[in-house]
């Protein structure tokens, strides 16, 4: 399945005060872009059960600023239904048809971009299974997941270079950025 990248400047793309880059950004893959109350969002439902993971899709678009493709996290879905064990997360047939049915509703023209899960105190990585679901279920190159361990305050994306799903760092927007109303 082929996506085009859709043209939309980066948001604050000349405006460094309202926005931080955290981590590393590789030069040879597709930049992440995240806005504040999304992560807010994300973080806040990851702490909502220590015990066992719990995990979303993460919506948004794939565009391209000149010659520079990028993604951009605008929205989050908790995933329903899904069957969630202390060291394990199982998005079921009904969390993929409640995630396509809500999403289609409140967000229209927008795409899944990318899966969030959590590590209740284990640290962020992707298991063999975490792979396993990246390669099968978010195989294009701009595809990307998101591991946070709410009880270590820790987060960390991952994304395709070179054929092999690597941590990575991103971009994040703040509230107050001029240009956010922009972002969808």
């Amino acid at each position: 399945m082929a996506v085009e990248a859709t043209p939309k400047p980066i948001p604050c793309r000349d405006d460094a005060k309202h926005r931080k880059l955290i981590g590393s950004v590789h030069p040879d893959v597709v930049p992440i872009v995240i806005h504040e109350r999304v992560l807010e969002e994300i973080i806040d439902y990851s702490e909502e059960d220590m015990a066992r993971e719990i995990g979303g899709f993460l919506i948004g678009g794939y565009h391209v600023d000149g010659t520079r493709e990028y993604v951009e996290i605008r929205h989050f879905l908790p995933a329903v239904d899904a069957r969630s064990q202390p060291a394990s997360l199982t998005f079921t047939h009904d969390s993929w048809a409640h995630f396509h049915r809500q999403a289609d509703q409140e967000y229209p023209g927008e795409m899944m971009v990318g899966w969030h899960h959590t590590h209740p105190n284990i640290g962020v990585f992707l298991s063999g299974f975490d792979q396993f679901i990246h390669r099968h279920f978010f195989s294009l190159p701009w595809q990307i997941a998101l591991v946070v361990d709410p009880a270590r305050c820790e987060l960390e994306f991952f994304q395709w270079r070179d054929g092999d799903i690597v941590d990575c760092g991103f971009v994040c927007i703040y509230d107050e950025c001029p240009d956010r109303q922009e972002a969808g």
